[in-house]
């Protein structure tokens, strides 16, 4: 700051608003000397007469007026900073930047960051979609925070943390001579061509058939898609028969019927979130606190 420091600022806001060095220097719990100093040096940088002296007192000449307004606006402003710094450091205020992909982004996930959002209100969330090899080096170059997916790294920096388990659906085209069932076992399919996804996670495109092995059956081959999405409309283009999380459901796709699958297997469809292991975030710690919320309420993954 030319011509003036903070404390010289700070002393010579008391000076203007007390009028009078005495007081002034009473309220900044210093002597009157260094306080007078302080303020002839301070008009001494600027290279004008801030007080006109009087035997009363003093009087604030028109620069004193002008810089005690903008003071009194500088010393808002350092406030606010200080509070601003203050809720960063908290977690709530910032900007996180969250990488997602995959059915989640129907149902488990607008859960969640409706939830944090509602805790957490200034706080800029920034979505970035993508599957985890794109993600993996976002994480590691800071593009994101923390990612949501299904399909999680093994990787020694990168922790990972269940979000939600959801329960197996079976979509079936609304034709179908199930559609009209409240429910479906998995004896029900065995003669149906089974559509599984590829380039997925493993426990994506192996459900079908850890599910079939567990009652003795192996699932009939079925067409490929590349994701849930793709798979889904397949079923209802009548192409077969799809086993997909729960959030898949929210997506009301026409000629497609979720129904529950009854197995004695209690298979789910996990999903995850992944950060880096040894950066800590603030922002990322109370998301992850609403994540382990809503988890412990059943409510994520409901």
């Amino acid at each position: 700051m030319s011509g003036m420091d903070m404390r010289q600022l700070r002393y010579f806001r008391a000076v203007a608003e007390e009028l009078n060095f005495t007081r002034a220097a009473q309220r900044l719990h210093i002597t009157q000397p260094p306080l007078t100093r302080q303020i002839q040096a301070l008009e001494h940088g600027l290279g004008v007469d801030l007080f006109l002296r009087k035997a009363q007192g003093v009087e604030l000449t028109e620069a004193g007026k002008t810089l005690l307004a903008d003071a009194r606006n500088l010393a808002a402003l350092v406030e606010q900073s200080v509070e601003r710094a203050q809720m960063a450091g908290r977690g709530d205020a910032g900007r996180l930047d969250i990488g997602f992909f995959g059915t989640s982004a129907f149902d488990v996930l607008p859960r969640i960051l409706a939830t944090y959002r509602e805790a957490h209100p200034r706080v800029k969330v920034v979505l970035h979609p993508g599957q985890t090899p794109v993600q993996v080096p976002a994480l590691r170059q800071g593009r994101v925070a923390v990612v949501f997916e299904r399909q999680v790294p093994n990787e020694a920096d990168i922790a990972v943390e269940l979000v939600a388990e959801e329960r197996i659906l079976v979509a079936v085209p609304s034709g179908h001579r199930l559609a009209r069932r409240a429910k479906v076992a998995v004896e029900d399919l065995r003669d149906e061509p089974m559509i599984v996804p590829e380039g997925a996670p493993a426990q994506v495109t192996g459900m079908a058939v850890k599910v079939f092995r567990a009652h003795g059956l192996l699932p009939k081959e079925g067409p490929r898609c590349s994701d849930m999405t793709s798979g889904t409309l397949l079923v209802a283009c009548g192409a077969g028969i799809f086993m997909v999380p729960a959030s898949m459901a929210v997506l009301a796709m026409p000629g497609v019927v979720y129904l529950p699958l009854t197995s004695a297997v209690a298979e789910k469809f996990d999903f995850h979130c992944f950060y880096l292991r040894e950066q800590p975030s603030p922002l990322v710690d109370g998301l992850l606190a609403v994540v382990r919320r809503l988890r412990r309420r059943g409510r994520a993954g409901a």
